[in-house]
């Protein structure tokens, strides 16, 4: 398996129970993508280690989304990281997380990366809002990369899972979140479900949708500052 060119797209899907470590792979994705970047963080956690590791970003207002990506005033940095964090308490967050994630859709040529962290507050297995279902049916002819990660795959569009090129799968204790991954994947549940069983320690296991392949993978190692991070793909 060899890492990915981030000029072209790249579908990302993780999920897992909370700390086991699917949020730390997205970051991994996120960190080593070289264009412009968008996450949309739900929890705001994000932001916080984005800001306490020095990372440069655009603070995104949810109240007042521009009509176009943000573009960089810096001849030494031509592209920008943009953050936006919904307040889920609003009538409106939805359709501000759907119009910022619109952002994203460009068209040929302007490579970006977009990164949901709590897809599920997103789409629903019943209803997914435009620019959502946008990127899921033809988002890599805009060039884009997409990364989502979420703790209840049964609750979501089950295109996310299917268009995926890589599924990343952390412990998973709901027999329905692991049926509705294999069914989306090709894989037989009950495989899948002993594979995922075996699962201790920040492993997880990495379905590859051109190789039709599933790895069981280890933990991913600690980042450390200053230094390029990985891609979390096997050797």
């Amino acid at each position: 398996m060899k890492p990915p060119d981030p000029r072209k797209s790249t579908y990302v899907f993780a999920s897992g129970k909370k700390g086991e470590g699917k949020s730390y792979y997205c970051r991994a994705w996120f960190d080593s993508y070289p264009f412009d970047r968008l996450v949309i963080d739900v929890t705001g956690d994000i932001r916080d280690d984005l800001r306490n590791d020095g990372v440069e970003f655009t603070d995104l207002d949810p109240m007042a989304i521009p009509t176009r990506f943000p573009s960089s005033l810096r001849e030494d940095q031509p592209y920008v990281t943009c953050v936006m964090v919904p307040d889920m308490g609003s009538p409106t967050a939805l359709d501000d997380m759907d119009r910022a994630i619109g952002l994203c859709l460009r068209g040929k040529g302007r490579p970006s990366q977009l990164w949901v962290d709590e897809w599920g507050a997103v789409t629903t297995a019943n209803k997914t809002p435009p620019n959502a279902r946008r990127v899921l049916h033809h988002g890599r002819h805009h060039d884009l990369s997409f990364v989502a990660a979420c703790p209840r795959p049964k609750d979501i569009d089950t295109l996310t899972i299917a268009q995926a090129d890589l599924v990343a799968t952390w412990r998973t204790p709901n027999h329905y979140d692991r049926d509705t991954i294999a069914n989306a994947i090709g894989y037989d549940p009950g495989e899948f479900t002993r594979e995922n069983n075996q699962l201790r320690d920040h492993r997880y296991t990495l379905f590859d949708a051109t190789e039709g392949q599933l790895y069981i993978m280890p933990a991913l190692p600690r980042r450390r500052a200053g230094i390029n991070p990985y891609m979390p793909l096997p050797a």
